[in-house]
């Protein structure tokens, strides 16, 4: 027989379960933005940062007034055909692409 003492099972269980629950779980602030992103995807960010003026200049590094600018300037030119196999990504989220 071995000199040190060993845990049962169930002690063992035990003490993994206390160790968890005893664990400090970490809380990460997140903007409501991002955490739709995650669910809607990087795409559809574009509108909701629309309504967050300061969150956009952050992201595009402009003015939303800026940006529909550049996109009144560029929609001629980037903008595609629906297709009957697939809908062509809308102009303003093919700039925020772009851009990103």
């Amino acid at each position: 027989m071995s000199s040190q003492s060993s845990l049962s099972d169930s002690e063992e269980e035990e003490l993994l379960l206390l160790v968890s629950v005893l664990k400090r779980k970490r809380r990460i602030w997140m903007h409501e933005i991002n955490q739709k992103r995650r669910k809607l995807g990087e795409n559809k960010l574009c509108l909701e940062l629309q309504s967050h003026e300061d969150r956009f200049y952050t992201y595009f590094r402009m003015k939303p007034e800026t940006f529909e600018y550049l996109h009144n300037l560029l929609e001629p030119h980037i903008k595609k055909k629906n297709t009957k196999y697939r809908e062509a990504i809308p102009t303003k989220e093919r700039l925020a692409l772009c851009l990103r």
